[in-house]
Parts: structure tokens; sequence; C-alpha cells
């Protein structure tokens, strides 16, 4: 279950450090494929991967999820290396793009998960920051 303890405890693991810089999210879903079957449609998504982002004054970490809200791994990429980043603003979840020179990445950022409204106050210290709209 996600809280914000067990998110501090896994930062710890990979010397990060939690300074209401951290949001939720997970890839985008596509449709696999879709199976016409008279009044009901059957559709297959590729299955999504959540994860926490970091933002720091030097770049993002994405940090993949497993299990329990375990963290898999850590990408940092810096804020030198992004030729493009948006954020755009969504009803439920924001929409985050990232661009580097050998590739492209794109989220979807919670804004809201029940139980957890630091996530809430993450995003204004974020926007406060100006973190979003580095570029």
């Amino acid at each position: 279950m996600l809280n914000l303890e067990k998110v501090k405890s896994e930062l710890k693991k990979y010397n990060y450090i939690y300074n209401n810089n951290i949001l939720c999210g997970h890839t985008k879903s596509k449709v696999k494929w879709v199976l016409p079957a008279g009044v009901v449609n059957v559709m297959a998504f590729e299955q999504s991967t959540s994860y926490l982002f970091g933002f720091s004054e030097r770049g993002i970490n994405l940090f993949p999820i497993q299990g329990d809200w375990n963290i898999a791994d850590n990408l940092y990429i810096s804020w030198d290396e992004i030729n493009n980043f948006k954020m755009k603003n969504g009803l439920l979840e924001n929409e985050m793009a990232i661009e580097t020179k050998s590739m492209k990445i794109e989220m979807k950022i919670n804004k809201v998960i029940a139980n957890n409204s630091w996530i809430k106050e993450n995003i204004s210290y974020l926007k406060e920051k100006n973190y979003f709209y580095t570029l």
C-alpha cells in the first residue's frame, strides 16, 4: 500500500532525499487489440508500469515500481540532457513528456491518490519551485 513512510524508506535505498519533490505516475496505457463481439467490444491494454518521479534542480529521477511500492531501479536524466519537457494539466492526471537526444518518454502523473494528501502538497511545491517549467 502506498504511503509517505514507504516512499521515504524506498528512496533511502538509493540515497535520494525526499524534499516534497516526489510524484507518482505510470506509463501511458495503449490499446493492444480490440475484439468486436456484437454489442460488447473486448479491449486489451498494454500493461502499464508505475513510477515515482523525483524532481530536483539538477534533473529528474524515474523510479520504476514493482510489487507493493518497492523501487526496482533508478534512471536519472539531467536537465542538460533534456531537449524538450512538457507537463500538460489534466483533470485527474497530468501528462508529462520528456525528450532527450536518444529517447522520448510519455507518462501520466497522478494528481490524487486516496489517503495520500502529500501528493497534492508535492505538486504545489514543485510548481512553486518551477521544476515543471524549467526549460
